[in-house]
């Protein structure tokens, strides 16, 4: 049965209007019901004479197995080797649980660096590392064992659950600048006794120990990066005038490059910036210095740099020199520091740039 109804608007020009309006639907027929889609199947793609059709990934096919009985599938995705070092490379379609290695600069010749990784690997995990063969290409892992928490609260302890043995491979290149580093899992025991590994799982254990070796590897070169970067780093700062003749700093950096910096100086060394103006390129700061808790006293191991300065306001006027920048320091009402404050400033400020590694 059809029915009417009334639908009312809020008009702000008027209390009250409504609307009737009558009938069975709001929408037509042919929009409320749909038409079934007809699927058309595409025709097979058709390879003219002469040239040969595209290969089809058959990865993704499932193999028929009618009769096949079903068996429980593990839900673990399968570990990916981690290219972690920036000299490392992982190959595609690879099988094997294997990364290579290219020569840099940090590494020299780069089948000894290494050999000399695996072996301090060894070293810090307390894992036995036996070299099987004369040319050092071949190690094997004493027993590793993997322990899970168990327990609650006051009751937990660490409970062994399974041990591996590996084979470490290298896998030197002729020409000696690429290595390749293999893991193969030896042996492989659960505590409890009824568990088994599958061929996933064992995937997985390799994998697992040949990323371990790579962050090894990794973090070794990251600390070659940071120790030459910091050789290499050069602290212009010095003292010297400005174009008035007034004690200033002077450094080989550009004016936004100085600017920059010191503001990460600032920041971090007890300097509060309470305005600035970047079209002047000027600071206006309060010093106070900083305080030492109970525990950086106890636990910190650098000794903290005092600069200077009695707490107050200060200002930093900065101004193109003909080679980098000059450094102008004042006091809060803008007179300009004595020789010897400049000077001895300069000196606890070389201290904090080497430090914070700041680039000045």
């Amino acid at each position: 049965m059809c029915r009417s109804f009334i639908v009312q608007y809020w008009i702000p020009a008027s209390l009250v209007a409504s609307l009737v309006i009558s009938g069975c639907s709001l929408f037509p027929e042919d929009v409320a019901e749909q038409n079934t889609v007809e699927v058309k199947p595409v025709a097979e793609l058709k390879v003219p004479d002469g040239l040969t059709a595209a290969k089809k990934p058959a990865q993704y096919d499932i193999p028929p197995a009618p009769n096949a009985p079903v068996t429980e599938v593990e839900l673990k995705s399968p570990m990916q080797v981690l290219a972690l070092a920036t000299n490392s490379r992982v190959e595609e379609e690879e099988k094997e649980a294997r990364i290579w290695f290219e020569r840099s600069e940090f590494t020299g010749e780069l089948l000894p660096y290494l050999q000399k990784n695996v072996l301090d690997f060894g070293q810090e995990k307390q894992i036995e590392m036996t070299q099987k063969d004369q040319q050092g290409l071949i190690f094997e892992t004493g027993w590793i064992s993997r322990f899970e928490e168990e327990g609650f609260w006051l009751w937990k302890d660490m409970v062994e659950k399974e041990q591996s043995r590996f084979l470490v491979v290298l896998e030197p290149k002729p020409h000696g600048r690429t290595v390749g580093l293999r893991v193969q899992l030896l042996e492989h025991r659960f505590i409890d006794n009824t568990a088994k590994l599958s061929a996933i799982a064992q995937k997985r254990e390799e994998v697992y120990f040949l990323n371990r070796l790579v962050d090894k590897v990794a973090t070794v070169e990251l600390a070659q990066i940071k120790l030459k970067k910091a050789q290499s780093r050069q602290i212009t700062l010095t003292t010297g005038f400005d174009e008035q003749g007034n004690p200033a700093m002077i450094t080989g950096q550009t004016l936004d490059t100085a600017w920059a910096q010191l503001e990460l100086l600032f920041e971090q060394n007890g300097f509060v910036v309470n305005d600035l103006d970047r079209t002047k390129y000027s600071f206006f700061l309060t010093y106070s210095e900083p305080e030492t808790g109970f525990w950086d006293s106890l636990w910190g191991d650098e000794e903290t740099i005092v600069l200077p300065l009695t707490a107050g306001d200060y200002q930093v006027v900065l101004t193109k020199a003909e080679v980098g920048t000059i450094l102008s320091w004042r006091d809060g009402e803008g007179k300009v520091m004595s020789a010897e404050q400049v000077s001895a400033l300069h000196q606890a400020l070389v201290q904090l740039i080497k430090k914070d590694n700041i680039e000045l």
